[in-house]
């Protein structure tokens, strides 16, 4: 199916490139912003960009409008002839987007950042009765980009955390780690980054190739009494009262 993405910001624009990176075939691109649209078509070969929204309307049997809720309604209003006419099956990069004045089914996502990487982490649910070819169509493009996870429509707000939000938080505390090291002990804060980023990345590619989880790892890495015990010991202490307070926070809980 021919997939069109309206809305090139920080997630539709990593979406484009991850289709683009994975060499998905007939992918249409439109933006309000020309220079938004132009350097998102720039960085994502095979692409093409589309004249309107319209454009794409009319082009494509899977839309993805990937933006604010509200700016996507608009945008459905304001080519309601033509949605009418082709029913794309449409894709909203939000929840509770209530598309049904426009199409009888559609597909609410969280996705992430991630996309344009290869390794995006995508949250789907379905919302009436879409056909299994639709499903597809929209399995093969989030798949292309990176892992895709279907969950129930009650449940998906609370994954977020996990996925959506995700690379900031985890972007975050690994710079807040690197850099209490690097500012302690008046260490270049880059190469301190450098070495926790690769040191997670290393971490990672060991669980997944020996499928062993966090208490194995542990067991390699800490002595009994000695440094990484310790401080093992005070995120026991501390990191789930912060966690909760975190979750708490973003309405995740």
């Amino acid at each position: 199916m021919t997939i069109g993405i309206i809305g090139l910001g920080r997630l539709g624009g990593a979406l484009a490139r991850g289709l683009s990176r994975a060499g998905v075939p007939d992918v249409f691109a439109y933006s309000r912003t020309a220079a938004t649209a132009q350097q998102v078509v720039a960085d994502a070969p095979g692409v093409t960009l589309a004249a309107s929204a319209a454009d794409i309307f009319e082009r494509c049997e899977v839309v993805f409008l990937w933006m604010t809720a509200a700016a996507a309604r608009q945008v459905l209003a304001e080519n309601a002839e033509v949605v009418a006419r082709r029913q794309p099956f449409l894709v909203a990069s939000t929840i509770n987007a209530d598309f049904g004045a426009f199409v009888p089914a559609w597909a609410e996502t969280f996705p992430n950042v991630n996309l344009g990487t290869g390794q995006g982490g995508t949250l789907l649910t379905w919302v009436g009765a879409s056909s299994e070819a639709q499903r597809d169509a929209v399995r093969a493009a989030l798949t292309a980009s990176g892992v895709l996870y279907e969950v129930g429509a009650d449940e998906i707000n609370f994954y977020c955390a996990l996925t959506s939000n995700g690379p900031a938080l985890y972007a975050h505390a690994m710079e807040v780690w690197a850099d209490a090291v690097a500012d302690r002990n008046g260490f270049d804060r880059q190469l301190c980054r450098e070495m926790v980023w690769q040191t997670v990345a290393g971490t990672i590619a060991l669980q997944r190739a020996e499928g062993i989880d966090a208490s194995e790892v542990i067991h390699r890495v800490a002595h009994p009494g000695a440094s990484t015990e310790r401080g093992l010991a005070a995120l026991d202490e501390h990191l789930p009262a912060v966690t909760e307070q975190v979750l708490r926070a973003m309405g995740r809980w």
